[in-house]
C-alpha cells in the first residue's frame, strides 16, 4: 500500500501500516527528538508493512537505519513483529515490558498454549468442547513463531514510572495491564500526548481474556484499573494503534469501563436463570458456535475474564460439578 504519514503534532508522525487480518491497519508513531528518532510500535513483519514503513520514513527524510529508540507497547505481532528487523538494521535501543518478553519466549519455546495438556484440562473445565474444536486447529492462526522471525530481543525492559530521555524529548512509561499483561502506554508530559497502543482505542474495545497461561487471575480487573490509572494524566492528544487520533481520554476510558460493566450485568442476568460454565455463557452473549475456533475461543475466555472478575468482586460465585466450573449469581 502507498505510505500514509501524518504529522499529528510538530515532530510526531502517525504512520499507517497494513495488516493481513482485521483490523487491517495499525498506526505506529515516529517521534523526531531533534538529534535522535524514536518509534513506538513496529507493525507486523510482512514485506508490504516493511516497505510501507520505509516509504513513510523517506517522506520525512530518514531511513530505518536512522532510528535510535524503539518501544513496543506490547508483544502482539502487529505491534512488535518487525522489531528484530528494525533492530538489526538500525541498532536502535529496544524496549518491551518483561511480562511481554516472557510471553514471546513461552510461545517460541513451548508452542501454542492451547496445545498443552494443562491447557486442554483448563478448556474442558470451562466447558470448551474440544471434540468440536480440536485445539491443534489453533496452530495455523496462532500468532507465534512464524510472525516473530527473527526473534525479537529487547535491550531493556519497560518499567512503570520510568522516563526514557532521548534528544529533547522525555517518554514516560505507564504500565497498563489488561489487554496484555505487560501492556504499556507512553506519555509525553510536555507535549500532553498519550500513545496508547491497544489500551484506549477510540471505536472498539480490545480483547481481554483469561487464558491458561495468563500471569494474572484477574485480567479484566487489571484492565479496568488501568483505565482509571491513565485518567490522572493531563492529555490533549491521544494516539491509538487502531482508529483515529482523538482528544478526551478520560471520556473514552469511562466509556470502556461502562461497556464492561454492562457486559458483566448481561452475563449475571444469564446466570440468574441457572448456573452455567464460561463457554455456555459466551454462546448466549456472543452467539454463533459455528464461527472459526479462534473467535469462539476468544469469546469464551473474554467471558471467563468477566466471570472471574464478578467472583472476585463478590457478585458471583463458582463451584465444581462433574469436572466443570459453573458460575452463578450471589
Amino acid at each position: 500500500m502507498p505510505a500514509k504519514i501524518t504529522e499529528v503534532q510538530p515532530g510526531i508522525y502517525e504512520i499507517f501500516l497494513p495488516l493481513p487480518m482485521r483490523p487491517t491497519i495499525i498506526n505506529v508513531y515516529l517521534i523526531d527528538c531533534h538529534g535522535a528518532w524514536a518509534l513506538v510500535d513496529t507493525g507486523m513483519n510482512t514485506p508490504d508493512s516493511v516497505a510501507t514503513l520505509e516509504e513513510a520514513f523517506k517522506q520525512v527524510g530518514i531511513k530505518i537505519e536512522d532510528l535510535d529508540l524503539l518501544v513496543g507497547t506490547h508483544h502482539h505481532v502487529d505491534h512488535f513483529g518487525t522489531s528484530a528487523v528494525i533492530k538489526k538494521r538500525s541498532n536502535a535501543t529496544t524496549f518491551l515490558h518483561q511480562f511481554e518478553m516472557e510471553r514471546v519466549t513461552r510461545m517460541l519455546t513451548m508452542g501454542p498454549p492451547a496445545a498443552s495438556p494443562e491447557a486442554k484440562e483448563f478448556f474442558l473445565t470451562h466447558g470448551f468442547p474440544i471434540e468440536q474444536y480440536p485445539l491443534e486447529g489453533m496452530r495455523p492462526m496462532w500468532m507465534g513463531t512464524g510472525a516473530y522471525s527473527p526473534v525479537p530481543q529487547p535491550d531493556k525492559y519497560l518499567v512503570d514510572g520510568d522516563v526514557i530521555a532521548i534528544g529533547d524529548r522525555k517518554l514516560e512509561i505507564v504500565w497498563t495491564p489488561g489487554h496484555a499483561p505487560g501492556h504499556c502506554v507512553v506519555y509525553l508530559r510536555k507535549e500532553k500526548v498519550l500513545i496508547v497502543g491497544d489500551h484506549l482505542l477510540p471505536k472498539i474495545t480490545p480483547h481481554v481474556g483469561l487464558y491458561p497461561s495468563s500471569p494474572s487471575l484477574n485480567p479484566l480487573g487489571d484492565f479496568l484499573n488501568s483505565q482509571i490509572k491513565v485518567q490522572r494524566f493531563d492529555v490533549q492528544l491521544v494516539l491509538p494503534a487502531h482508529g483515529g487520533v482523538y482528544h478526551d481520554h478520560r471520556y473514552r476510558a469511562n466509556q470502556i469501563i461502562e461497556h464492561h460493566r454492562y457486559r458483566e450485568a448481561e452475563m449475571l442476568d444469564i446466570l440468574k436463570r441457572q448456573p452455567k460454565c464460561a463457554f455456555d455463557v459466551a454462546m448466549e452473549v456472543f452467539g454463533d458456535a459455528e464461527r472459526p475456533i479462534f473467535h469462539v475461543m476468544a469469546a469464551t475466555f473474554e467471558t471467563l475474564a468477566h466471570l472471574e472478575y464478578a467472583v472476585i468482586e463478590g457478585r458471583a460465585r463458582k463451584r465444581e460439578r462433574d469436572g466443570r466450573t459453573l458460575y452463578q449469581t450471589v
